[in-house]
């Protein structure tokens, strides 16, 4: 189990590098389009962020998560490429179908999703970019299920500073505005696309699998189904936002997601990344569900310390990429919220594999539509009068309420120690430092520091008392880690 433990950090220290790097040409994107765009603007690319998403789960109809399913019960490597040049065709054709019936629907319905003018080249761009975008996405999936993480990692590097190259370039010597920024975005995607076709190419065996696609269609459309609704529901936060207040109150909010969502990019894309690809392809033996329990643990616990570290620091993150802007001060106080809400959707998300491992996807739908309608019922109760610390307590309550209900359906079929007491324990110290870390916002800088890390640091003690960090896995923690910093 060592060795097993070992394997997924390690691939997920990789993957981190990449998501890291991620959210840094974001951090880096943000003082340019603070400069060159209004706030109102920033709303506006917050909203076109929401949409992408829908496209990106719109495409492939749950052919992706088909094709992670099934590419470790196919054995032979000529079978896997037959598997991939099935999956990557039908991704291409469903992604351009959707690219074009979400372009047309923002053609004409522009105005009354953004309350904002949208010129048409904007439009373009922008649906051009996402085109190129799911392109090379199944070919992504590939290399994480070859468990190629470095190489993966390379591709989604230079993507990134491609992205972020042109985006500077348009906007701060072309002075293009929106235009710039999805221009930008379509040429960095674009020039990611193009390198990749020899890959594409190499790892195709030209012939189409009917009858398994089928079975791919069978098992990923209920959860393809389930996520176009989920993300219709929980990302309208943004849209109803817009609808009761404005786009200023979206660009707010917006500022607090992107700030809590370094969780969800460092820890827990990281970690799901590397260990789904690792659990499907050994959930039949008989170690799997130990192990799952083990890294279930270790979930908890980077969580809620990155969580913590991100809500203390919260301030100083948020000054330095708004540039000392006085408007996103105002964000802090969602950051916490938010954070809880992405700690719950975090530990969700492990617990959707044992639920795909016993093909049970149309459960996982109902859970995920569950959740999101009480999602939205929260937000259009209590946006109108919170603005976005309404729609950041309706994502808690509804992340949390997944959450138990996917534990509940998860104990029936697998063997699940999970401290209720000791959990509960766990959160209600979270919450309570927290707190107290929000009176002292306006602390001297370094007293300020002083406190933060004091805080932390009481923290990671209590994690001892719950029993969330056991003392005779330190050694084993520095022995994986020298192992990993050594490669």
């Amino acid at each position: 189990m060592k060795y097993q433990t070992r394997f997924v950090l390690k691939q997920s220290v990789i993957y981190s590098v990449g998501n890291i790097l991620s959210k840094l040409s974001g951090v880096l994107l943000l003082p340019l389009y603070l400069t060159y765009i209004s706030e109102e603007e920033f709303g506006v690319v917050a909203l076109f962020e929401t949409i992408f998403q829908f496209v990106l789960i719109l495409s492939g109809w749950g052919v992706k998560s088909g094709f992670s399913r099934w590419y470790y019960e196919v054995k032979t490597k000529r079978e896997r490429n037959r598997l991939f040049y099935t999956t990557y065709h039908f991704n291409a054709i469903t992604s351009i179908m959707s690219v074009v019936v979400v372009g047309v629907a923002l053609f004409f319905f522009s105005g009354v999703i953004f309350h904002y003018f949208i010129s048409t080249r904007v439009l373009l761009y922008f649906c051009l970019g996402t085109l190129f975008r799911l392109l090379f996405d199944v070919p992504f999936y590939l290399l994480r299920l070859e468990q190629r993480a470095a190489l993966q990692t390379k591709w989604f590097s230079l993507n990134i500073f491609l992205v972020l190259g042109f985006s500077y370039y348009l906007l701060k010597f072309r002075g293009m505005g929106l235009e710039g920024i999805y221009l930008g975005q379509l040429l960095g995607h674009l020039f990611t696309f193009l390198p990749m076709l020899p890959f594409i190419w190499r790892n195709m065996v030209r012939r189409f699998e009917t009858a398994l696609l089928k079975n791919m269609i069978n098992y990923g459309l209920p959860l393809a189904i389930s996520n176009i609704l989920t993300t219709i529901l929980t990302l309208s936060d943004r849209h109803i936002i817009n609808q009761y207040q404005n786009l200023s109150e979206v660009a707010g909010y917006s500022m607090g997601y992107k700030v809590s969502n370094l969780i969800q990019m460092v820890v827990v894309a990281s970690l799901i990344t590397s260990y789904s690809n690792y659990y499907y392809k050994t959930m039949f033996t008989d170690e799997n569900s130990a192990f799952f329990q083990r890294i279930l643990r270790y979930f908890i616990v980077l969580l809620s310390v990155g969580g913590l570290g991100i809500v203390l620091f919260a301030p100083e993150i948020i000054y330095v990429v708004s540039m000392g802007s006085a408007f996103f001060q105002q964000s802090v106080t969602i950051v916490p919220v938010l954070i809880l809400g992405l700690t719950f959707s975090g530990l969700r998300q492990l617990l959707t594999l044992p639920l795909n491992k016993h093909k049970k996807t149309r459960r996982i739908s109902i859970i995920l539509i569950a959740s999101a309608v009480a999602n939205i019922t929260g937000n259009m109760l209590l946006v109108p009068y919170m603005g976005k610390m309404g729609a950041a307590l309706s994502t808690v309550v509804a992340q949390l309420f997944a959450l138990v209900w996917f534990y509940m359906e998860v104990k029936k079929r697998e063997p699940l120690h999970f401290s209720t007491v000791s959990n509960m324990l766990l959160l209600i110290i979270w919450i309570a430092l927290s707190f107290i870390a929000m009176q002292f916002l306006h602390l001297p800088l370094l007293a300020g520091w002083l406190l933060k890390i004091l805080i932390l640091m009481v923290f990671v003690v209590m994690l001892f008392f719950t029993g969330h960090i056991k003392k005779d896995e330190l050694n084993e923690v520095k022995s994986i880690y020298r192992k990993i910093r050594n490669g």
